[in-house]
């Protein structure tokens, strides 16, 4: 779409509240929200160069769907985002699959881990991993004597175990308990989960106590146990403040967060997340938007507010600096640690038939430049860390896009000159695989290497002989996820860096006096008219070999 059209869509666009889409024959491209869609759109309009310039170009239809808050905006454009993957959005993912607590509808609600959320579920989390949440329903069960099972209550027969161990108070048997009773007792387990830790601790201590009066010294002691029980898990995760209180830490750099969530004074969570390019208000928003048991209040090395319902402050007292500090060291070494772990590699060389851990991995991700040329960018991954200096793009010549050609033709480059990894990953299904083992014959080296897949739809792990459907958080799965984030996220950093050079170049090609010679030194010196813009008349006029052109240059920069 040209600018000067895609001025003309947006002067009829309402100043509310919403959702914007751009679309290229039909399918999204980009998704964003806004709190005033026509001033929005207006800035994208107003870019000479960079992400939005490439997005209005590529983009042949613009359209909007108002909602009548921001904060419903952002819920919109977080879901739509979610389930479209549109190519210029950034995602918000996990670096690990992190467990929740779901508590089912009807009557009679059974509490289970899950490790997804779903939309209308009652979800609490999420929480640091399976063990430690399976720990801490096991002791709240203990206490409070909800049921985990998910039969239908009115075809069980006879109480399972939970119930004749006292685990359960058997709403399985008509007239045991009444809904109300069972839902005071999900009522404190919810309080819980929200963070009102130190109430149910209190509950603990009140039933010990309560028994050690009546002389009933065996429940006291079972009491007693599970208050231990308590206690040592809570310390085990290493922070407990001197007051009770609830709240999030966040810290961020490089596509990268971490997050602390402390309830009751006790740390129940230290989760890792990331979200290429964006920066700490783009990743609260984000993550809070669909929590269902949001903090008090944020904390973070910067205060803002935002759509979430959340406000972000820095520290308030000395606890909540230590807690930011914590949160700072965690992220320092998550991004040292960046990479495949050890254990995922392990099961990848069980999967690929490996007799050794695989030391090497290298990743290939193709990618076209608006239909136009093709790219084949290559990722290297040795003892599960990524060597970013090794890392390496190659311009494929094809007449239209074809990523199978594509495969092969880069494979035969690459390792005609260079040794085989110990498994190749190439992003996308059985006949990608193909198209790289069929590259391998052609230069006599398809036994050197294993080649393996990652078909976009279910993320199914593909082999030369065949699709495997294994569970998402399967260590295979997330060691072949890590490869293909990576490819892809420096496949999107070239065609960036391609697409700021195309926008250098046809801004010098309207400069008088800049003729072909003067268009190449420059786009050699400057990679784009960001760095263009910084430099001095001075610098410029090195380049050039004339001050009044630099002047020139520097004046219509002025105007942009």
């Amino acid at each position: 779409m040209e600018l000067e059209e895609f001025q003309k869509v947006i002067r009829n666009f309402p100043e509310t509240p919403g959702v914007y889409i751009f679309k290229r024959d039909g399918v999204p491209v980009y998704i964003g929200k806004a709190k005033n869609l026509k001033k929005r759109l207006l800035q994208h309009a107003a870019v000479r160069y960079g992400k939005s310039l490439f997005i209005i170009h590529e983009a042949d239809e613009v359209s909007f769907i108002q909602t009548p808050t921001e904060k419903e905006a952002l819920l919109l454009e977080a879901n739509m985002v979610y389930n479209l993957k549109p190519k210029y959005n950034t995602l918000l993912k996990g670096t690990e699959v992190y467990p929740y607590v779901s508590i089912s509808g009807g009557s009679f609600p059974y509490v289970e881990i899950v490790r997804r959320k779903k939309d209308g579920k009652e979800i609490y989390g999420p929480f640091t991993s399976v063990k430690f949440v399976r720990e801490l329903l096991d002791i709240l069960q203990t206490l409070l004597k909800f049921r985990t099972c998910k039969k239908k209550l009115e075809r069980i027969k006879r109480p399972c175990m939970d119930y004749y161990i006292g685990r359960c108070v058997g709403p399985c048997i008509p007239g045991n308990v009444s809904e109300k009773e069972y839902e005071r007792i999900l009522d404190q387990l919810r309080d819980f989960l929200k963070g009102n830790v130190e109430k149910v601790i209190n509950a603990i201590k009140q039933k010990m106590e309560h028994h050690a009066r009546m002389l009933d010294f065996e429940n006291a002691a079972r009491y007693r146990d599970v208050l231990l029980r308590m206690e040592k898990m809570l310390q085990r995760q290493g922070v407990e403040l001197k007051e009770s209180r609830n709240f999030d830490v966040v810290v961020g750099e490089d596509g990268l967060f971490v997050v602390l969530r402390i309830r009751g004074g006790y740390l129940l969570g230290k989760l890792v997340y990331e979200m290429d390019g964006a920066d700490l208000k783009d990743f609260v928003e984000h993550f809070y938007i669909r929590v269902s048991d949001p903090p008090e209040r944020v904390v973070s090395t910067e205060e803002f507010e935002t759509a979430a319902d959340v406000v972000v402050v820095k520290p308030r007292d000395e606890d909540e600096s230590y807690i930011l500090n914590m949160a700072l060291e965690n992220l320092e070494v998550e991004l040292r640690m960046k990479g495949l772990r050890r254990e995922q590699l392990k099961r990848l060389a069980e999967f690929a038939g490996l007799k050794e851990v695989p030391k090497r991995i290298e990743g290939i991700d193709i990618s076209h430049l608006r239909g136009k040329g093709t790219v084949a960018s290559l990722v290297v991954f040795v003892d599960g860390l990524p060597q970013k200096d090794e890392y390496r793009r190659y311009r494929i010549n094809l007449s239209k896009p074809d990523d199978y050609r594509a495969i092969k033709e880069v494979v035969m480059r690459r390792y005609k000159k260079h040794p085989l990894p110990d498994v190749l990953f190439v992003d996308g299904g059985i006949g990608q695989v193909k198209a790289a083992i069929h590259g391998l014959k052609k230069i006599g080296k398809e036994r050197e290497t294993v080649v393996l897949g990652l078909a976009k739809s279910e993320e199914r792990v593909v082999r030369a002989d065949g699709e495997y459907k294994l569970p998402l958080d399967s260590p295979v799965v997330r060691a072949l996820v890590a490869v293909r984030d990576e490819a892809h996220r420096f496949a999107i950093e070239g065609n960036r860096r391609i697409r700021r050079k195309e926008s250098l170049r046809s801004f010098l090609q309207s400069i008088k006096g800049v003729g072909p010679v003067r268009r190449r030194k420059i786009l050699e010196r400057f990679a784009s008219m960001e760095d263009l813009m910084k430099a001095s008349e001075d610098e410029i006029a090195a380049v050039v070999g004339s001050r009044s052109i630099a002047k020139r240059i520097k004046d219509e920069i002025g105007e942009i």
